[in-house]
């Protein structure tokens, strides 16, 4: 079973968020440390993969557009 891109794009993203918010509250707690440095460059990974699940998708259409252009 293949999972759509643009599900995995959105898991990634809401994945993203809620890394977000976790740091938002270690900050709160201890301030700007290492940990929390770490922490939002996880985020960052995330929100970076979901964005090349979205151009996955992109590119998924385009080929399928094209594909479909030259099959008529």
């Amino acid at each position: 079973m293949r999972v759509s891109p643009t599900a995995m794009a959105l898991m990634y993203f809401t994945l993203g968020v809620l890394v977000v918010y976790i740091a938002i509250l270690k900050v709160e707690q201890t301030g700007w440390d290492f940990w929390a440095y770490l922490i939002i460059g996880f985020a960052a990974f995330d929100f970076l993969i979901a964005y090349r699940f979205f151009r996955i998708r992109r590119v998924i259409k385009q080929i399928q557009k094209q594909q479909k252009k030259k099959d008529e």
